[in-house]
């Protein structure tokens, strides 16, 4: 365990690396021996703080595997055992990278010091038999020097994540052909994307690119889509501007491809349906417009499409139907129109829809509820009419709450997606997932829905979120309601809903947050719980001498859904009765006043003298 200790001054821990280091430059050194990797060993730690040595404390007596995060070449003669790996992450060790001694481990091929504190800038001068370089998650800072990539020729894998990296990218940086992944992301770096990141493209074994997280802007350098042995390009979250370049299809081997919450503007290139082994294409929260392209049907491996918050438009095309793997697709926010396609009903394997905040318009489908493995379907701020399909609801089972996928999920809103990506070392290929982080939910708020819940919809025992709120709905709240043990957010608020709020309500465990308000709702409150969830219904009975024979009041027509969701501000015995009252009494005022003023007779006979009499 590290112990707590005084730091050692900065001149003496100067000067016994210095020691350390000039033992080791005036002893004979054959190949690569045991005492000299234990003395460059020794050398890092005296370059650490206090602490940091603390760390190592298992770094005593003859160099053996038994020590911390040290991994050994097997002894071979004549050459004795020496130094293959050193793996410290975590563990908080703190100063700049003591690079000097780690050149001194002449064998040394993976060198992991992630999830440190590390500071200062990345040095040139580390064993240039390194194959795996991880320096992520320090507070390195500084740029990626250009003296870098020709100073480790072996390097393979290089991790420079996370850190506090800000200057630009030289222009001339540029990595040898062996290089397999890299991945500068989530720094600060500025500037342009470097237009050859890789020397000889066409001999590159590059996999993966990570640049995503930064300040790049710019365009996309089309020398990126030269690079045919990606699998992976990450851009997102950058400054990025232009079109996506239309080379884009030539990285035939590209296996995900994000390039989401950029300035990309033009249309979605025709151009990427080569890349036919595409599993994953992220453009989210860019400047795309124009149609769907119907050539994307030829992705029939993708399984997540993200589109949103871009400017798409027209109707979901019908060779979309070829995407049969898809699992998760966001096209919402942006103008996309017509009915619901039946492309989408193809999509067989679909876990996750969102199509809110479109211009859709039509009725809802039957097969709408009729995915197998369907956990979150959006469809609000549409312009969806007609009622609610009453039928497919329990083809789900994670909906319905059955099978072993009914587990309580994580319950995060907004929903979150996140894709990794790693190169297995091994067989040289890139290893991809995704994690779907969300609550199984519907929202179907913000239409123009008209007719009665259905009661198989309060029947899905799995439902966590339910929002059917801002339609025109009448009728009674099913009382199945009660039943949904699992649901933690329902909101109907509204609409035109009557009758009796359900007992079964007061009963639900789960549930965090109730809208039931601007509705035409009657009877006694079943629950205290939340405060605020049944304004706008007048017909809420909650005081003394509250009876299950409540009555919404004389003059609110029961069901009555004219107004929509603001049909909690309409009727004789509302707020217009009352807006009514205050405008007539200061327009009675004001007309008194105006006659005050204006007539000598008035003036004369209100402020009289008063007469006295004894």
């Amino acid at each position: 365990m590290p112990t707590a200790s005084h730091p050692v001054p900065l001149h003496l821990r100067a000067t016994t690396t210095f020691l350390v280091l000039l033992l080791l430059a005036s002893a004979p050194r054959p190949a690569a021996t045991a005492s000299t990797d234990r003395a460059a060993l020794l050398a890092f730690r005296a370059a650490l703080a206090a602490p940091s040595r603390a760390a190592l404390s298992s770094w005593h007596g003859p160099l053996s595997p038994s020590w911390l995060g040290v991994s050994l070449h097997p002894a071979a003669a004549p050459a004795p055992a020496s130094v293959a790996e050193l793996a410290l992450g975590n563990l908080n060790l703190t100063g700049a990278l003591p690079a000097a001694p780690l050149a001194l481990l002449r064998r040394l091929r993976a060198l992991d010091l992630s999830a440190n504190a590390l500071s200062g800038e990345l040095p040139c001068s580390l064993p240039r038999s390194l194959v795996s370089l991880d320096l992520s998650r320090n507070a390195l800072s500084g740029a990626v020097p250009t003296c870098l990539p020709s100073s480790l020729p072996a390097l393979r894998t290089l991790n420079l994540s996370a850190n506090s990296l800000r200057l630009p990218l030289s222009p001339r940086l540029s990595f040898p052909a062996r290089l397999a992944a890299l991945d500068l992301s989530r720094n600060a770096i500025s500037g342009a994307v470097p237009p050859r990141i890789v020397a000889d493209p066409d001999a590159s074994a590059l996999l993966l690119l990570d640049l995503s997280h930064n300040r790049f802007s710019g365009e996309i350098p089309t020398g990126i889509t030269a690079i045919r042995s990606l699998q992976g390009l990450f851009l997102a979250d950058n400054q990025l501007s232009g079109e996506i370049p239309p080379g884009i299809g030539n990285l035939t081997y590209l296996q995900v491809l994000d390039l989401s919450n950029n300035h990309l503007s033009g249309a979605v290139p025709a151009g990427l349906a080569g890349c036919f082994q595409l599993l994953y294409l992220r453009l989210g929260g860019n400047r795309l417009s124009g149609a769907l392209r119907p050539e994307l049907d030829a992705l029939d491996s993708l399984k997540v499409l993200d589109l949103s918050n871009n400017n798409i438009s027209e109707e979901i095309p019908l060779p979309l139907a070829g995407c049969r793997s898809l699992e998760v697709v966001d096209l919402s926010g942006n103008e996309v129109t017509g009915e619901l396609s039946s492309a989408v009903a193809k999509w067989l394997s679909l876990r996750f829809l969102s199509l809110a905040g479109n211009q859709l318009s039509g009725q809802l489908p039957d097969w709408m509820f009729s995915f197998p493995l369907l956990q979150w379907l959006d469809l609000s701020g549409n312009k969806f009419v007609g009622f609610i399909p009453d039928g497919g609801f329990n083809v789900s089972a994670v909906l319905s709450g059955g099978g072993g996928q009914g587990i309580p999920s994580e319950g995060l809103l907004p929903p979150q997606l996140f894709v990794s990506a790693s190169v297995d070392t091994v067989s040289w290929q890139l290893d991809l997932g995704y994690n779907l982080q969300t609550t199984t939910g519907i929202d179907l708020s913000r239409n123009e829905l008209r007719g009665e819940i259905p009661e198989g919809l309060v029947a899905m025992k799995g439902l966590e979120y339910l929002n059917l709120s801002c339609n025109y709905l009448a009728g009674q709240i099913p009382a199945g309601l009660g039943g949904m043990g699992r649901l933690h957010t329902l909101d109907f608020s509204h609409n035109g809903l009557s009758g009796q709020v359900p007992p079964g309500i007061a009963t639900m465990a789960e549930l965090e947050v109730l809208n039931l308000s601007y509705n035409s709702l009657s009877g006694p409150l079943p629950t205290s719980k939340f405060p605020g969830a049944l304004a706008g219904n007048p017909g809420i009975c909650t005081g003394e001498g509250c009876t299950g024979d409540a009555r919404v009041p004389e003059g609110k027509v029961e069901g009555s859904n004219h107004h929509g969701w603001l049909g909690g501000w309409h009727g004789e015995n509302g707020w217009v009765s009352l807006g009514a009252f205050c405008i007539s009494t200061m327009t009675s005022f004001y007309v008194s006043l105006a006659t005050l003023l204006c007539s000598p007779k008035a003036r004369n006979f209100v402020f009289r003298p008063v007469q006295v009499e004894y």
